[in-house]
């Protein structure tokens, strides 16, 4: 028999003991049908998890780099430049290919404080043009109310929960307190904000205590030991190696062009401790729900178990009529692999489908949530009491999980599932090919 021929008739006989059609009861059937479930919903929390996961490190990263650290930090030697000499040294950055925008900034914290309220608060003066100028302020940093408005010298934008803090809103008076030093001593310093806009990217525990004023005021209020200055570098490859050959050449440039002593920090070094963070703990997600998967791939086993019992007797006639110990073998696997490709081919379009409408089951389990606490508190007399319960807390997470879609992570997933399956169905299999059909025919 030709190989073909062989390959062709174990297929025949694996869809044979899979699709069979038995008058009786099968057992086997039961439980292979229980075990393509099984696959089917081991995989669904695994890929939601996957995705939900990518989607949220994604949207926080592009977040963080684009308007906290920038692709690229420099930070300039001489701590008693103007504004003037840092704005040269920008314009010199702009001079570099493949750099988008170069801006000044100076950061520092202050106390802010309104009427009725106090709050810690990180001040960053920018350029008034920085929203229109930088196309990464203007897809993440969303404008709830006002404008992003720093044309006159004492107007503010803030962060949405600050402002919620302080209870401020557009129109209203911020009153910014930050220190300076002379003669070795440290002094107050007041100053005076019309809040001109309220703005959120998404993700409060980046912006929860930002403020924007003009760079030139942020100048004059903070002293050189209050506040750090840097030039903000965005580029057209954050994301790739080209970044670092980037960051050399503006180190050259300013060295040649302007005799700058800088130190230039790419956004993986500021922020590597975060980065490492989201790193280990969708790891340790992707492998809790890793186990699910071996445990229900051993249902695949107990399958093929149930059907070797119910097919012992078609096992002693394949046999006898010259069948190898290796192609019986085979054909269960075969058998194996078909029903987890089954439980793949259903737990994977469920768990996509279940990703892309992340925010909406979110939406409604956080409804639901609340619903049964308040009618438990309205029973036990306490729902004055209530609170709302958040999933997803918007402090620590995304307000809306952006959709990121890790084809080849989904595809790794199913060639492993199907490889488990394969694998803890080897010994049952091994054993069945052993059987001797003298033995088998004994029992009938």
């Amino acid at each position: 028999m030709s190989s073909f021929k062989k390959l062709k008739s174990i297929f025949f006989i694996a869809f044979n003991f899979l699709f069979s059609k038995n008058s009786g009861p099968s057992n086997a059937r039961k439980s292979m049908i229980g075990a393509v479930f099984c696959i089917a919903l081991s995989i669904l929390p695994l890929l939601v998890v996957l995705i939900v996961c990518d989607g949220m490190i994604e949207g926080m990263t592009n977040r963080i780099v684009s308007l906290s650290s920038y692709d690229l930090q420099v930070v300039l030697a001489s701590s008693n430049l103007n504004l003037d000499e840092y704005e040269a040294a920008s314009k010199l950055i702009l001079e570099v290919p493949n750099v988008k925008s170069s801006v000044v900034e100076r950061q520092g914290m202050a106390l802010a404080g309104s009427r009725n309220a106090r709050a810690g608060a990180m001040i960053r003066g920018v350029d008034v043009d920085l929203y229109e100028k930088n196309e990464s302020f203007r897809k993440y940093l969303k404008v709830l109310d006002g404008n992003f408005d720093l044309s006159a010298k004492n107007s503010a934008v803030i962060g949405e929960k600050l402002a919620s803090e302080l209870n401020l809103k557009v129109g209203d008076t911020l009153r910014i307190i930050s220190s300076s030093e002379s003669n070795g001593k440290t002094h107050p310093r007041f100053a005076s904000f019309k809040v001109k806009g309220i703005v959120s990217s998404g993700y409060q525990e980046l912006d929860a205590h930002w403020i924007f004023i003009p760079i030139k005021t942020a100048f004059d209020l903070f002293s050189t030991s209050s506040s750090r200055i840097i030039i903000g570098v965005e580029t057209t490859c954050p994301f790739d190696y080209e970044l670092f050959e980037i960051q050399k050449e503006i180190n050259h440039h300013l060295r040649q062009e302007s005799s700058l002593q800088p130190t230039i920090y790419t956004w993986k070094n500021i922020n590597s401790c975060k980065f490492e963070n989201f790193a280990s703990t969708k790891l340790l997600l992707v492998l809790i729900m890793s186990i699910i998967v071996l445990v229900s791939s051993v249902n695949v086993a107990s399958s093929i178990v149930m059907l070797i019992m119910e097919k012992k007797k078609e096992i002693a006639i394949l046999k006898s009529f010259g069948t190898s110990n290796s192609d019986i073998i085979f054909i269960f696997l075969l058998i194996a692999f078909f029903i987890a490709f089954l439980g793949i081919l259903f737990g994977v379009p469920l768990g996509i489908l279940c990703s892309v409408n992340a925010n909406s089951i979110i939406a409604f389990l956080e409804k639901a949530i609340n619903v049964v606490i308040l009618f438990a508190m309205n029973l036990v007399g306490q729902g004055e009491k209530f609170s709302a319960v958040s999933v997803l807390n918007p402090e620590y997470y995304l307000q809306s999980i952006p959709l990121v879609l890790p084809f080849g992570e989904i595809y790794a997933i199913s060639v492993l599932v199907l490889i488990l399956s394969v694998l803890v169905s080897l010994v049952p299999s091994i054993k069945a090919g052993r059987e001797k059909p003298v033995s088998i025919f004994r029992k009938f």
